[in-house]
């Protein structure tokens, strides 16, 4: 394979899931039909650099993996600026947005500019950090001032499993080394499905409660069945003991980012 070939799959790679991400986000988005632009991942994309930093700040990484690892993360680059941009020039502009957007490019390019020399890429990093903790705390405000069954296609554990599947997918294709910590992700994702589950059942529930209807029982129905699907595609490597292969994650990860979806579907006639 020539070098442009390379480059090329490279980028294909890389590009992939992002194209996933911004795609399935902006017809969500629609599908909610509010007048604010709201991304449904932005925390999930902040977990999986909150994992990145973490990978950078405690893994014994040599200059080779430190450097793909920095090339991967710089795609997350794309999707704050796409959500800075459809918030800033359209009728959807909301300043929480902007703000947490600006968190996501302030971590994304700290972590760019880490260093090689210790103590100052430990001081960089621990800005990368402030960043995601201010992100995180805006997304929290935002949540707050959601309508509550707003947060069935919000979900913040559907979020946090999609982080951590994002990371794992960063590290893959990084070609991290890090076997132990990259073993720890699968159980890190049942806990996360399983805190998403219980989560949803109890918001529906609530729903219920208040009389809050569901058009579309159907969509609701293969909510839940996508989880069990997740399950088994999760299990599958922790029984057998093996890694996850990029194709695998890309499927979670897709799997994923549909939750969103069918949750807003189940409202629509």
């Amino acid at each position: 394979m020539s070098e442009n070939q390379s480059r090329l799959t490279s980028f294909i790679i890389c590009f992939l899931p992002l194209l996933f991400l911004i795609s399935i986000d902006s017809f969500a988005l629609y599908l909610e039909g509010i007048s604010n632009a709201i991304s449904h991942f932005s925390l999930a994309v902040f977990c999986a650099q909150f994992l990145v930093v973490l990978v950078c700040y405690k893994g014994e990484l040599c200059n080779g993996q430190r450097s793909r690892l920095i090339n991967v993360n710089n795609y997350f680059l794309i999707y704050w600026l796409f959500w800075l941009i459809i918030s800033l020039f359209s009728n959807y502009h909301y300043v929480l947005t902007d703000m947490i957007c600006l968190c996501g490019i302030g971590s994304t390019l700290a972590i760019y500019f880490q260093s090689g020399e210790y103590q100052s890429r430990r001081s960089i990093l621990f800005f990368a950090i402030l960043f995601i903790a201010l992100g995180l705390f805006v997304c929290a405000f935002v949540f707050w001032q959601l309508p509550w069954v707003a947060l069935l296609s919000y979900s913040p554990f559907v979020q946090l499993l999609l982080g951590i599947i994002m990371a794992n997918l960063v590290l893959v294709i990084s070609n991290s080394r890090l076997h132990i910590f990259m073993s720890l992700l699968p159980l890190m994702m049942i806990i996360g499905l399983f805190l998403s589950s219980v989560f949803s059942v109890l918001l529906i529930y609530l729903a219920i409660k208040n009389e809050v209807f569901f058009s579309n029982q159907l969509a609701l129905l293969l909510y839940f069945l996508l989880h069990l699907v997740l399950v088994i595609i999760i299990a599958i490597p922790i029984m057998t003991k093996s890694k996850f292969s990029y194709q695998t994650l890309l499927l979670a990860f897709f799997i994923t980012l549909s939750l969103p979806v069918w949750a807003n579907f189940s409202f629509l006639p």
